[in-house]
């Protein structure tokens, strides 16, 4: 298949918590506001007229990342490219929690307040957000850091539907390749594979994502590369799915999909590519981690990018098995 660039870019230079997303050729970005603290729009992929969780990393500058507690989300729309608004229109508002990445460090009860990345890594999601239509918004976020009030705002775009497979839809029967498989590096089957081929998630590779459709199974696939992933988020992802395999037993199919075929080459994996490949041939780069979830009848359930904390992971898992 044609090379694909996978690319995830810091926060900042000494914190790497959160990749940036430009998917669909969007304006994201971060700007800073006051309480000079710094909003990151962390959400891979946004549609109109669906409910969504959103995802804003926050920095205080020179200082650390901000975590714990909660803050709110204000939404605007800026209009569109060709035409922007003169005037923002007020969008939804919501109020976000902290999500720490798996291993991170406790989500905190108190808060916000300014962290070092060897204390808690994370975002502040909200979830079933709804953007009425596609364009240029914004994002507003206020509350207080280590008791003093700021607010910082961050561009994004939305696009008319979303631009992997999405909630709803019928999961890709993918035949993705498990250890031993001939004429294929075990790197390809996981970039932590060892020299002699094995892997260190055998419960994530023990089927195919077909296999376990065909079987009328339940299924949660993650796609990442824990050893080249920049965010330094899939290897975390990918271990917290494998704790939940060694919990959940055969009542679940856990399946993990290495990105990469061929790292140096900059070569995707065909198996990942079905789930995180752009709709439509466009130019926009592939982004990791993701998690998807499910159903037996094979519809998607769920699906989580960038940075999914333990408790979400866990409850999607639990909902599965309710339906």
């Amino acid at each position: 298949m044609t090379p694909r660039p996978l690319r995830s870019a810091a926060l900042t230079a000494a914190i790497v918590f959160v990749a940036v997303a430009c998917g669909g050729g969007g304006s994201d970005g971060d700007s800073r506001g006051s309480g000079g603290v710094v909003a990151q729009f962390a959400s891979y992929d946004r549609a109109a007229d669906r409910e969504q969780r959103v995802l804003v990393g926050l920095v205080a500058e020179q200082e650390g990342q901000v975590a714990y507690g909660t803050v709110r989300f204000r939404f605007a729309y800026l209009g569109t490219r060709e035409s922007p608004q003169r005037r923002a229109r007020t969008g939804p508002a919501v109020t976000a929690t902290y999500r720490a990445l798996p291993g991170s460090g406790a989500s905190g009860e108190d808060g916000p307040s300014v962290v070092s990345a060897t204390e808690s890594r994370g975002v502040y999601g909200a979830d079933g957000v709804r953007f009425n239509q596609p364009g240029l918004w914004s994002v507003i976020v206020t509350g207080r850091v280590d008791g003093e009030p700021f607010e910082a705002t961050a561009a994004f775009e939305v696009n008319p539907e979303p631009y992997v497979v999405a909630e709803g839809e019928p999961a890709p029967p993918t035949a993705n390749p498990l250890p031993g498989a001939p004429d294929l590096s075990p790197p390809a089957i996981d970039s932590r594979a060892r020299d002699d081929g094995s892997v260190p998630d055998p419960e994530l590779h023990a089927t195919t994502v077909a296999d376990a459709l065909a079987a009328g199974k339940r299924v949660m696939v993650v796609v990442s590369t824990p050893v080249y992933c920049v965010s330094r988020f899939c290897g975390p992802i990918t271990d917290a799915v494998q704790q939940l395999a060694t919990e959940y037993g055969d009542r679940i199919a856990f399946v993990h999909l290495e990105v990469w075929n061929d790292f140096e080459n900059q070569i995707v994996n065909d198996a990942a590519a079905e789930w995180i490949t752009p709709r439509g041939g466009s130019d926009r780069d592939l982004r990791e981690p993701w998690v998807f979830t499910v159903g037996a009848d094979g519809i998607i359930r769920q699906r989580f990018d960038n940075v999914a904390s333990d408790r979400e992971l866990r409850a999607a898992a639990d909902r599965l098995l309710r339906g």
